[in-house]
């Protein structure tokens, strides 16, 4: 079957058009309003956390799956013997990091540049150059292939995603121009207002469909579509994950992006009804994110759920490394202020009548456990985030499936 080279024309959808609007109105607020509701400090280091989370999903949305322990220990070169563990750690290890990079920098200097080839291409050259070599190559059921990947390098043949029963995107020949027209029509510059959010939408779909590279394509628009809405300042602190979302009903949204994909009737353009659909479906997962994790980390929620570690390491109980129950206090203190000075611990969790030595003996404990942490040992304290609590912290996102066995 020939490549259909549909124009990527009009940028937004022209059905629907005010119904998204609002949703996308909708998606702004409840993300704006989340990230008021975390104390900076506390958003930064849990927002590196879930990181984890993206890479898990994202790898989860391409048929393979790990855990938050096993992404852990790749990220410190530590690896399975079991190959396909392997492989999958090596991906998700990638991924985090990229993603954390790159991140970085469009939140100190936005490129100008995010929809152009040149910046996928970097996108897709940082993720493999985080990679063992043998992933220069793409990997089937049968293991590594000896056809390279090319890392950030646009494909120079066609794709089929369905075993060669049709092309999918537009044919390599005519993929430079599709590049190029992208790059002008998705420019976060040209939009305004809740339009730079349908973009997000629209683009996410669009990238998909091209389908630039010989491989990786799917975890490429996940990374550009979490830059490009950091970009224009929604989700700037990852409190949320789209890929979560996304990973959460895979088959629905593979069939949206398959729906967006077909031709009008004249074959000229995508089907603009199916095409709004899929960028209404994208900012309601947005939304269900946004609602998901602002729950998470209501007072309500968090308060009990930091008192149920610390009496699960309650000596009464039988804990064989216990902690101090008021260590609880200073804990929710941390979360909610964000950071407090290490002179005022004492006073947060309630041991003004004691001695200074008790109060730093259990603030040293929780140092030493990465429960609290600090730039230096006269800086402020800081909540940490390690992976034994965050079953106990977050047990809806990170549930014992997800994190793995410590």
């Amino acid at each position: 079957m020939n490549a259909l080279n549909l124009s990527l024309h009009p940028a937004l959808p022209d059905e629907r058009f005010g119904e998204i609007k609002d949703m996308a109105q909708e998606v702004i607020i409840a993300s704006a309003t989340l990230n008021g509701r975390v104390a900076k400090e506390t958003a930064a280091t849990l927002g590196d956390r879930l990181r984890l989370l993206n890479s898990y999903h994202s790898n989860l949305i391409e048929g393979h799956k790990t855990s938050i322990v096993d992404i852990e220990a790749a990220l410190n070169k530590e690896f399975s013997s079991d190959d396909d563990k392997r492989y999958s750690q090596e991906l998700c290890a990638g991924h985090v990091l990229t993603e954390r990079a790159l991140m970085q920098e469009v939140l100190a200097t936005p490129p100008d540049t995010l929809c152009s080839s040149d910046y996928l291409c970097k996108i897709h050259k940082a993720f493999y150059s985080q990679l063992p070599e043998h992933h220069l190559f793409t990997h089937g059921q049968g293991g590594f292939t000896t056809y390279s990947v090319n890392p950030g390098e646009i494909r120079d043949t066609n794709v089929s995603l369905d075993e060669g029963h049709s092309i999918h995107g537009p044919d390599s020949n005519a993929l430079k121009d599709k590049l190029n027209e992208f790059r002008y029509l998705y420019d976060p510059a040209n939009f305004h207002g809740d339009e730079r959010l349908i973009a997000a939408a629209a683009s996410h779909h669009r990238l998909s469909w091209l389908h630039p590279f010989r491989d990786g394509n799917g975890r490429v628009a996940r990374l550009f579509s979490g830059l490009y809405l950091a970009r224009i300042g929604i989700n700037t602190g990852n409190l949320w994950s789209l890929s979560r979302g996304f990973s959460r009903k895979k088959q629905w949204y593979m069939i949206n992006l398959q729906s967006a994909d077909l031709p009008d009737a004249a074959e000229k353009g995508f089907n603009q009804a199916y095409f709004a659909d899929y960028c209404m479906y994208f900012l309601e997962v947005c939304l269900d994110q946004i609602r998901f994790m602002d729950k998470m980390l209501g007072l309500n929620m968090i308060d009990p759920r930091i008192d149920w570690y610390i009496q699960s390491r309650d000596k009464a109980r039988g804990a064989s490394d216990p902690i101090d129950p008021r260590a609880a206090k200073l804990l929710k203190a941390l979360f909610f202020l964000g950071e407090i000075p290490r002179g005022k611990a004492q006073t947060y969790m309630g041991m003004e009548k004691q001695t200074d030595r008790n109060a730093r003996r259990i603030v040293s404990q929780l140092l030493k456990e990465g429960l609290v942490t600090s730039d230096s040992h006269r800086a402020p304290l800081k909540i940490g985030f390690p992976t034994h609590v965050l079953k106990y912290y977050f047990p809806d996102l990170f549930d014992p499936n997800v994190v793995g066995t410590i």
